[in-house]
């Protein structure tokens, strides 16, 4: 009996799909992703935790924070720090001590997320005057007259 290598790859390749269905997909969920510098982040174990009662998240964007029950299993929130910088981070997530771990791939992009620069500043002040100047001529009666 000859056997086709067409016919061994599509054995192999349905094995591979089979098992790959049946395994559990576990991993961290940290959103938003991707982030930027000083933002917050939440960061869960897609109830992945529950049976151990306890987790813990640990990153170099954020350090190591204690996860709660919550809605989406363990969750906690945490600020990615300023000084992040842009690249690819991983958020490793660890059931109870010495449980099971799984790990998230997150993006820092370039920017802030949090506060207010000096372009936004200036913009806010622009509208603050502008406003203000209207609201003067509408009292004194110099706009809205024909």
């Amino acid at each position: 009996m000859v056997v086709k290598p067409a016919r061994t790859a599509a054995v192999a390749l349905i094995s591979v799909t089979t098992l790959g269905i049946a395994a559990p997909v576990a991993s961290a969920q940290v959103e938003p992703n991707p982030m930027v510098a000083g933002q917050r982040v939440s960061i869960s174990d897609d109830r992945q935790c529950a049976p151990a009662g306890a987790a813990r998240a640990a990153s170099t964007l954020f350090g190591s924070v204690v996860l709660r029950p919550g809605e989406r299993g363990m969750a906690a929130r945490a600020r990615v720090a300023e000084r992040a910088t842009p690249g690819r981070y991983k958020v490793t997530i660890e059931c109870a001590p010495g449980g099971a771990r799984f790990t998230e791939t997150v993006t820092v992009r370039g920017g802030r997320g949090e506060g207010v620069n000096t372009a936004q500043a200036a913009g806010g002040l622009a509208l603050l005057v502008l406003a203000g100047g209207a609201a003067y001529g509408l009292r004194r009666g110099v706009i809205g007259r024909s």
